[in-house]
């Protein structure tokens, strides 16, 4: 996880999860990316402690990969089970309802709101636009511009991938409108959100920045 480099705190999600880093275990794209959420929106959370606390087999995860309704589950279950107050909502993108123009309208609004982050379950080949990539994946949305339409994305692979990349919002739409073969359904996100918004003003601190300071506390 990055600590270094802590800068002033900003509502735009991109802000607050730059302030971490995570690097996914092998085929754990998808655990990883709840706990690097988790923690930008001020809940410190590793992967190791998700598997502890949801009982998920590993070898489910590494053999067979989750689908997003599982990825979905096993969120729920560890926000139940650490009594976060966090509200989780997921979306198949095979759904009427999520256009493009739906998503772009979402993915605005979202990058801007401090109090939510969301996960993007996609085919990298159709992001990447690269054909040797391998399909699925999980990673965070981090920003948009309006000007280019283009997405930031806050990737649980950096060594691979880099720690952020731009797609254009219509080839990332294209990316979680692919159909899963494992759940024959289409990809999507989830979305988390507090159920109290933070609180940054009168010299309260950001909960992404609490969480850095307990980690400069457990390391010093």
């Amino acid at each position: 996880m990055d600590i270094d480099n802590i800068g002033q705190i900003s509502k735009r999600d991109l802000e607050i999860i730059q302030l971490h880093q995570f690097q996914q275990p092998i085929y754990c794209c998808n655990v990883t990316a709840i706990a690097y959420a988790l923690t930008a929106l001020g809940y410190l959370t590793t992967v190791d402690e998700i598997f502890y606390a949801t009982q998920l087999p590993i070898a489910s995860v590494l053999d067979d990969g989750m689908t997003l309704a599982e990825t979905y589950d096993t969120c729920k279950i560890y926000i139940e089970r650490k009594g976060l107050p966090l509200s989780i909502r997921m979306e198949h993108f095979d759904k009427p309802s999520l256009t493009l123009e739906a998503f772009i309208r979402e993915v605005e609004t979202a990058v801007c709101n401090e109090n939510d982050v969301h996960i993007l379950n996609f085919n990298t080949r159709i992001a990447h636009e690269n054909p040797s990539l391998e399909g699925g994946h999980f990673s965070l949305l981090a920003d948009y511009d309006p000007q280019t339409q283009e997405v930031t994305i806050a990737d649980t692979n950096p060594k691979r991938y880099t720690r952020f990349w731009k797609c254009p919002i219509q080839r990332m739409y294209t990316a979680c409108v692919d159909k899963d073969s494992s759940s024959n359904r289409s990809r999507g996100m989830i979305v988390l959100r507090r159920l109290e918004p933070a609180k940054t003003g009168n010299g309260a601190l950001h909960p992404s920045e609490l969480a850095l300071n307990a980690l400069h506390a457990e390391n010093s």
